[in-house]
């Protein structure tokens, strides 16, 4: 429980020049891979938070005024470097961080933010960045009051994604050349993304949602989780500090195969 008065706490380091106390404010985040229904979920409970009478902002990736809009520009030619995107990812973050989301913790609104560092890093992870230098670059986020992780199976997701959007080079990772066929390469890359998740859920004691529920069923497990974070009774995981991995971990990068039996740094395969 972080209390009005006392400074929230990050994993290791704050932003020059930012003040991390007195904020009354809850940070909740919503996270899990892409197309598992995060978004939907957001939107069904700014409304239920407001009814209650809690102001609420809501924000995610790719949204900062700074570097939001680059992003999107970027990866429209495919050709991005996963070091450039992820440090593309961590300006994205600072910036929101610092002109959106502790000044409504300091206002005492609900932050609901659609996903936090914890997608970042999985996927950094996944495209085989240094573990330790991923956790370096994100120790300046605060801990969040608590972390709700939408956890689906593959085989659940595909039918959600052919029948929305349809797939997505990055969300494909076929930037990772695993395999020429978008589908193929689509199961490959969310079966290591949700691999590193699974793993980051237990190191930072994420509160685990089934989201192959239905809508309803979803949203009541998550409200009936934020409404025991509005009364200070939360999970002690939620404020679990950065731990190193071990050899063979979730977040510890391991090889993807890659055609022509080439191989490049990634995550385990499995959920």
């Amino acid at each position: 429980m972080k209390e009005t008065g006392l400074r929230r706490e990050t994993y290791g380091v704050t932003l020059p020049g930012m003040d991390l106390a007195n904020l009354p404010g809850k940070l909740i985040v919503i996270e899990g891979t892409d197309g598992v229904g995060r978004t939907t979920q957001i939107n069904l409970l700014q409304p239920w938070l407001e009814q209650e009478g809690r102001a609420v902002l809501v924000t995610g990736m790719s949204r900062s005024p700074l570097a939001g809009k680059g992003i999107k520009r970027a990866k429209e030619g495919n050709t991005l470097g996963r070091v450039t995107l992820t440090l593309f990812y961590a300006t994205d973050f600072a910036d929101r961080l610092e002109n959106e989301i502790v000044p409504a913790l300091r206002a005492g609104f609900v932050v609901l933010t659609d996903r936090y560092i914890y997608s970042l890093m999985a996927r950094a992870l996944v495209r085989g960045m240094d573990a330790t230098w991923i956790r370096n670059l994100y120790a300046f986020a605060p801990k969040p009051d608590a972390v709700f992780y939408l956890r689906v199976g593959v085989e659940s997701l595909i039918p959600r994604v052919v029948f929305s959007r349809g797939f997505d080079y990055w969300e494909s990772g076929m930037d990772l050349h695993a395999s020429e066929d978008l589908y193929e390469s689509f199961c490959k890359y969310q079966t290591a993304l949700m691999a590193q998740f699974d793993g980051l859920a237990e190191q930072y004691g994420f509160e685990v949602v089934d989201a192959s529920q239905s809508v309803e069923n979803v949203l009541r497990d998550l409200r009936g989780g934020i409404r025991r974070v509005m009364e200070e009774v939360q999970p002690k995981e939620s404020s679990t500090p950065m731990k190193k991995p071990s050899p063979g971990s979730a977040d510890e990068p391991a090889l993807v195969e890659l055609p022509g039996g080439q191989a490049r740094g990634g995550a385990k395969a499995g959920s």
